[in-house]
């Protein structure tokens, strides 16, 4: 008992932390029309601006690897997720991005440069707290049933739930979104893929929304009075940060939840028969 308080103490110190370091870099995100904007790349320092997401994602994933090593590396990567809220809360949205007139297709390459930046984190989460340690192994030998490859059609599913819930461009809105599209993907990973593990996952759905930004664009114009009329797809409203801050965060709580789901069927067998 005394060992999981002091853990959760220990959790809730290190949200604490990494919720300030994310809102500090939040700081580099200045916009043409003043104020902090809602992407990295068509900030007033893009160079800058994406420094301050690397460093924090870096950062954060250390603090995150060591971590899991008293937990699990979920935590250490819903650690990286929550930095990332912490920094999209201090952001302006799709709103702001419309009437800036910003580029979509410059928003679909930061949304490939920020999953990136998420696969590097989460590679040095999982490298320093070692592999998820409920996934099932393959016998040596065997050929294994699923691929890396094969996540990148469950990370497709964060589309149509984006497309369902965020139904307004509020902060609160999309990263609920994207954090419910997170957890539906935890789900799935957990029972399409169990013998793999989830690393790259993570990164997958932020790059996938990059596909929903040209969507959006296909759907109809993305203007200043498409937004007044309330006709800009729904797709368009989480900004690439947005998207990596929830989806990571819906990911993480999604395999933990789901974790009996990747259990051996001889295990569970086993353990109803004691």
């Amino acid at each position: 008992m005394a060992v999981a308080i002091r853990t959760s103490i220990v959790i809730l110190l290190a949200l604490a932390i990494v919720g300030g370091i994310g809102s500090w870099a939040a700081g580099g995100f200045f916009s043409a029309r003043g104020g902090l904007g809602p992407t990295v790349l068509q900030s007033q320092s893009p160079v800058y601006a994406l420094a301050g997401v690397v460093l924090t994602v870096c950062i954060v994933a250390v603090l995150g690897g060591f971590l899991s090593r008293l937990t699990s590396v979920l935590t250490g990567m819903f650690l990286v997720g929550f930095a990332l809220f912490a920094m999209s809360l201090q952001l302006q949205g799709a709103t702001e991005f419309v009437l800036s007139e910003g580029n979509i297709y410059i928003l679909i390459t930061e949304s490939v440069v920020i999953a990136l930046v998420v696969l590097v984190g989460g590679m040095i989460v999982f490298a320093i707290g070692g592999p998820l340690g409920d996934v099932q192994q393959v016998e040596e030998g065997q050929q294994p049933s699923v691929r890396i490859s094969d996540t990148l059609f469950i990370a497709i599913a964060i589309i149509p739930v984006v497309y369902l819930i965020a139904t307004t461009p509020e902060k609160g809105q999309v990263i609920g979104a994207t954090a419910v599209g997170g957890l539906a993907i935890g789900f799935l990973v957990r029972i399409c893929t169990p013998t793999l593990q989830p690393v790259f996952i993570f990164a997958i759905p932020t790059a996938i929304g990059g596909a929903g930004y040209f969507i959006a664009m296909m759907m109809g114009p993305v203007d200043d009075i498409a937004l007044v009329q309330q006709s800009i797809s729904p797709l368009l409203y989480p900004m690439p940060l947005d998207y990596a801050a929830g989806s990571v965060m819906g990911i993480s709580i999604g395999l933990s939840w789901a974790a009996s789901l990747a259990r051996p069927k001889e295990v569970e067998q086993a353990e109803s028969q004691t």
